[in-house]
């Protein structure tokens, strides 16, 4: 009821217009949710940079860079001069900025002075707010609001006692909802078309694509097929990784699960593979990150046996509903 209370406060008064907000001179697409990970959000901004870049613009990302190990404003762009490691960064914004090399990727708290900052150096047609719905004083222009298909979000309570950490009256402000899934698709139930049947809705789900290593190699799913593995991973919902890894018709001899963005060490990594020099261990990509991107890890012989599971955002329904906003956003804004 504390919680709740404190979050009702806060939008009221942005609500009302009576806290601050500030406007970047370029759009910003915010990607967020209410609850506490598990929704997908990463793997959304993903498929949303490769849409703006499909579409020949030029895309920044702003980020919090939730766990980081550092203070103050970093920007990451490898192929445009600037180089951040993945503990000032944090393993989100590291994944993506590695994924997409040319793209900045801006870390701060305050991510307005960030924007200026991006938009100064490196020019951006536009902003993705990486975690940004709970951000309410940056000014956006669409919001996309992501909830598990499952609509765990509108049965939970507000943290510590659930995993809610805004209102589900934020929901009705989204400019399209994505639904998520990591499994089999549920078609959301009629109550919730009737509740939000104003704002467009499309499904999204997140598929294992394929393995990558420590020296970015990929490799074919089938490559665990039959065979004894490790699992570990610090993220929000592990047995929805675990569960991933059983579908691909392994066998998980050993299973480990950290703290959600754990940042490992040389212990860790002995403790994973438990002595064996045979074993072969398996991990999520934002797991990875933090020790494939780590310059001292990654020199340890167990890590050329650690392969990062990657996943791939593929739109079930609503595909147009994407579209038209982001035609949107730039005939609208950009024009």
């Amino acid at each position: 009821m504390l919680f709740g209370g404190v979050i009702s406060i806060r939008n009221f008064g942005y609500d009302n217009h009576l806290l601050p907000v500030k406007k970047l001179p370029k759009p910003v697409i915010s990607v967020g949710n209410i609850s506490v990970g598990g929704s997908g959000k990463t793997p959304f901004v993903i498929y949303l940079i490769e849409k703006i870049l499909s579409l020949g613009k030029k895309p920044a990302i702003l980020s919090r860079g939730y766990k980081r190990m550092a203070d103050g404003l970093v920007i990451s762009c490898p192929e445009r001069g600037a180089e951040a490691d993945v503990q000032a960064l944090g393993d989100e914004p590291a994944l993506i900025s590695q994924s997409f090399p040319t793209v900045p990727v801006a870390v701060q708290k305050d991510r307005h002075h960030a924007g200026l900052v991006v938009l100064e150096k490196f020019g951006a047609d536009v902003f993705i707010l990486d975690d940004g719905l709970q951000n309410r004083e940056l000014h956006r222009d669409m919001d996309f609001v992501l909830v598990r298909s499952s609509l765990q979000d509108l049965r939970d309570s507000y943290l510590p006692a659930g995993n809610l950490r805004d209102s589900k009256r934020r929901i009705r402000q989204a400019d399209i909802i994505i639904l998520t899934s990591h499994g089999d698709w549920n078609i959301p139930g009629s109550s919730f078309i009737k509740n939000y049947s104003n704002i467009p809705l499309a499904g999204v789900s997140f598929l294992p694509y394929d393995f990558v290593d420590h020296a970015g190699q990929t490799l074919p799913l089938g490559m665990i097929a039959g065979k004894e593995v490790a699992a570990f991973c610090g993220i929000a919902n592990p047995e929805q990784f675990f569960s991933g890894i059983e579908n691909l018709n392994s066998k998980i001899v050993r299973r480990r699960i950290f703290r959600d963005h754990h940042w490992f060490d040389e212990y860790d990594i002995d403790e994973i593979f438990g002595g064996d020099e045979d074993l072969m261990a398996v991990t999520t990509a934002k797991d990875a990150a933090r020790i494939f991107l780590d310059e001292e890890l990654v020199e340890k012989e167990e890590v050329k046996r650690i392969y990062a599971l990657r996943e791939k955002a593929v739109v079930n329904f609503g595909g147009e509903h994407i579209d038209n906003v982001l035609a949107k956003v730039f005939g609208e804004v950009c024009a």
